[in-house]
């Protein structure tokens, strides 16, 4: 199988490549500047890889995925894994931010999916793996817009896997909690400037947890990315899982907003009843 991963700059995205290369399967790592990571186009390159340029941001995103397919063939596995998180107050952010947050986490996943599915479609067989986070089963104070993103990606991706199955199409989420990358380093983020009103709340609180977390994360990149390679060539369930969580943080998220939701459902069960017919 030929597999596509964006945003294999560093990072999930890099040892994504490394281990589907080590699985024996072809792939095309992406990355919007790969001049700038030299060493990892190299060794990707080396493996046997192709290292392709590639912004889902940028306006020509569906003219240079059709190059690729052009030049390399077709795409088995398509991996959204591109993204950033914009972190602060919501109401401090500028609508600028916000859509760049969206275009990245969001948009550009719909796009590259609406660009490879036909061909998918048409071979009935094909996989698109989008990577979320744990933040959608404990989304935290200063991360409303990551968490959002994150959010439309899964109601995309769990509607999406029932209309394409009847393709051969399978949709797979995964949802990695806090790993040991650089998506929090201090030369790489860029710290928000918190309004006075939320100086000693929460949000201060989480977002100051957040930046001292680097290097301490409990999950491995590597094993992470074994974890969703080998998912999608041996799945863990008979059906095959739509959700893999992978970690200790996410694993445990979803079981506690799974018992919040029932808990949720019964203290509004006479409520919930009520309003019907």
């Amino acid at each position: 199988m030929q597999w596509l991963v964006t945003g294999c700059s560093s990072g999930l995205g890099l040892e994504l490549a490394r281990a589907i290369l080590a699985s024996g399967h072809k792939c095309i790592a992406t990355s919007r500047n790969p001049s700038k990571t030299p060493e990892a186009v190299a060794e990707i390159e080396r493996l046997g890889g192709i290292w392709a340029a590639l912004d889902v941001a940028a306006s020509d995103l569906e003219f240079r995925l059709g190059e690729i397919v052009d030049k390399h063939g077709t795409i088995d596995v398509l991996v959204n894994n591109a993204g950033y998180a914009a972190g602060g107050p919501l109401e401090a952010m500028g609508i600028e931010a916000i859509q760049n947050q969206m275009e990245t986490n969001f948009l550009g996943p719909i796009r590259a999916i609406k660009a490879l599915v036909p061909s998918m479609r048409e071979n009935r067989s094909g996989i698109i793996v989008n990577i979320s986070s744990a933040e959608y089963w404990d989304p935290h104070a200063g991360c409303s817009l990551y968490s959002a993103s994150k959010f439309a990606l899964e109601g995309l991706s769990e509607s999406l896997a029932t209309e394409l199955s009847a393709f051969g199409i399978r949709v797979l989420i995964v949802e990695p909690g806090g790993m040991r990358t650089s998506f929090v380093a201090p030369e790489t983020i860029t710290k928000p400037v918190l309004p006075d009103a939320y100086k000693g709340t929460m949000t201060d609180f989480v977002l100051s947890a957040i930046l001292a977390m680097h290097g301490e994360q409990k999950l491995d990149p590597r094993k992470a990315a074994e974890a969703v390679v080998e998912e999608v060539l041996r799945p863990c369930g008979t059906p095959p899982v739509l959700r893999l969580p992978l970690g200790k943080e996410s694993l445990e998220g979803m079981r506690g907003k799974a018992g919040r939701l029932v808990g949720n459902a019964d203290v509004c069960e006479a409520v919930a009843l009520g309003a019907d017919f």
